[in-house]
């Protein structure tokens, strides 16, 4: 019940995700609004997740994992509430950046919840368990979304969270336990808070300040780089600006009795090294994810029905292999298996980088599906192997660096692969592409190639991590996982 309580989670967050993004087009339409404004509803939630994602992983750990994460359900059904209520868009953007702060205490603490209250044995299994919720969030956010929208009304998609949600408030306050760690559970230790760190620690309050601001002005600056040129003054000052804020972040919490962000968790190779091999890893799922849309309308001549069940490919077989891909990282090394899907995803992405020429959809859906075998294979594993390095009283923090990280490279993935696609299909914006299809066909395969060959240089990088992690754990061996 403890693993169902973060599941339902998992699959709370992508389902809105991909259900508010594919009615973005009707929103837009309903308010009488351009697609910049439209845009705010998807950036302000990704916004204030990843920019708060650490703070919420630090409170967890303090007050307790429980409170913080029943506590992020409730504001998010009332996020969704105030969603489905807005009359106007600036309302909604308002209250879709109350559902982003339920939705980061959600994910700040869900996989510390498994890592704390689960054996060592048992994780693999539960993260496979939670990546299948997560994978059949994204299955049927479009194809739902599209229909919610389509015979109802654009306010469905968030009100239908709000029973679920309640479900799931319900589930968590009876299930999940106010002790702290499995081994109090078992009776192996003695009972004690569910808090591991002392309350009469002082909050870092101005750590979680220079967090918030220097991620908002990153991600901000990521955002708008294409829409106000990436070498204007407003773009250069927000990029300083963080720059300059996130210093002063780092240098806080190397002096803070109690930081914010735990910099000692970094000493542990395993744990950094393996949220490096995350990060890129997370550059092609979701450069993939914006890109081949566009390369389906523009190449393919699919339109958005067809090009939704093409990309239903990917997640199916993500749902079917998740739980199994996390039993098999409690009985063999996560770091084998991590190594073996990386490479295994760059001999995909390359093969696919030079079949895009070819006419149907075979190679569509063998990349597809190859891509999701590989992936599966990769974080369930590594999600297990990140979370087993962490101390028992900064699971907390752990969870929230290891969800800023996947946060941080989703948006990266977008900036880098669009940035990729328009310098070598000579500057051609992709949603111009769009309303054009037949215009500069051979440019745009260019910038297509272009972009996966990148991707396969991404799953490289993955890989060497990954074998890094390997050389690291054998120097400074994890707790041994049980068969």
């Amino acid at each position: 019940m403890i693993v169902l309580s973060v599941a339902i989670a998992s699959f709370m967050v992508r389902l809105n995700n991909y259900t508010v993004n594919v009615s973005l087009p009707t929103i837009a339409e309903y308010f009488d609004v351009g697609t910049g404004q439209v845009s705010r509803i998807v950036m302000s939630y990704l916004l204030i997740i990843t920019s708060t994602l650490l703070l919420f992983g630090k409170l967890g750990d303090r007050i307790g994992l429980k409170k913080v994460f029943t506590t992020g359900y409730i504001i998010f059904v009332a996020g969704s509430l105030l969603c489905g209520l807005s009359r106007g868009i600036h309302e909604l953007i308002g209250a879709r950046v109350i559902q982003g702060l339920g939705g980061s205490m959600i994910l700040a603490t869900s996989f510390a919840i498994i890592s704390r209250y689960l054996p060592p044995d048992r994780r693999g299994w539960a993260f496979g368990i939670t990546s299948t919720a997560s994978a059949l969030g994204v299955a049927t956010g479009a194809p739902l979304g599209g229909i919610v929208t389509g015979y109802l009304s654009w306010q469905w998609i968030f009100i239908m969270n709000i029973p679920v949600g309640v479900i799931a408030i319900f589930v968590a306050g009876r299930n999940i336990p106010a002790v702290h760690t499995f081994d109090d559970l078992s009776g192996k230790t003695e009972m004690s808070p569910e808090n591991g760190i002392s309350e009469k620690e002082p909050f870092d309050f101005p750590g979680a300040l220079l967090s918030l601001l220097g991620l908002s002005m990153l991600l901000y600056g990521f955002n708008m780089g294409k829409e106000l040129g990436w070498g204007s003054i407003q773009i250069m000052l927000l990029f300083a600006s963080s720059i300059v804020l996130l210093s002063l972040f780092i240098i806080r919490e190397k002096r803070c009795k109690a930081p914010l962000l735990d910099l000692a968790l970094f000493k542990n190779h395993t744990f950094s090294l393996a949220l490096c091999a995350t990060f890129m890893a997370y550059l092609l799922i979701s450069g993939n994810a914006f890109i081949l849309p566009f390369y389906l309308k523009t190449t393919k001549g699919l339109n958005s029905q067809q090009i939704g069940m093409v990309l239903l490919a990917y997640s199916l077989i993500y749902v079917f292999m998740s739980s199994y891909a996390g039993k098999l990282s409690d009985r063999m090394s996560p770091v084998i298996l991590c190594m073996a899907a990386m490479f295994s995803a760059a001999v995909n992405t390359f093969v696919f980088s030079y079949t895009l020429q070819f006419q149907g959809l075979l190679f569509v859906l063998t990349f597809l599906i190859w891509m999701a075998f590989s992936f599966v294979f990769f974080f369930s594993p590594n999600n297990n192997q990140v979370m087993g390095c962490a101390p028992q009283d900064r699971h907390g923090v752990a969870s929230g660096i290891f969800n800023t990280t996947t946060n941080l490279s989703m948006v990266f993935g977008v900036a880098v692969f669009e940035a990729v696609f328009s310098q070598f299909s000579q500057d051609v914006p992709a949603a111009k592409a769009v309303l054009e299809p037949a215009m500069q066909m051979a440019m745009q395969q260019r910038g297509f190639r272009a972009v996966y060959i990148v991707g396969g240089l991404v799953c490289v990088a993955a890989l060497i991590f990954s074998f890094m992690v390997r050389k690291g754990s054998k120097q400074h061996p994890v707790e041994p996982r049980g068969f």
